[in-house]
């Protein structure tokens, strides 16, 4: 089970919000208050701040059921896939 909550706010872009660009790129670190910090991005390594978007997880579950794999991804770690159903 994920260590947040599914109205968590999580780091993401527009390019996945609002482009529909698939997530192939989560990182799962910890922030300076020492919560669990997830990022979801399509992987295209643009990490501009006027493309940073915060939504709430379940937002990002629904555009990608497929990231509930990564439930055990361990802090400090990231996964990245070439396609979605990778």
């Amino acid at each position: 089970m994920f260590d947040i909550d599914m109205n968590n706010v999580v780091l993401t872009s527009t390019y996945v919000t609002n482009d529909k660009m698939p997530i192939l790129y989560v990182s799962h670190e910890v922030d300076e208050d020492g919560r669990p910090s997830w990022q979801f991005h399509c992987g295209n390594d643009d990490y501009d701040m006027d493309k940073m978007v915060l939504v709430s997880f379940s937002n990002i579950l629904a555009l990608d059921s497929g990231i509930s794999k990564l439930e055990d991804l361990p802090v400090g770690y990231a996964a990245r896939r070439d396609v979605v159903n990778s």
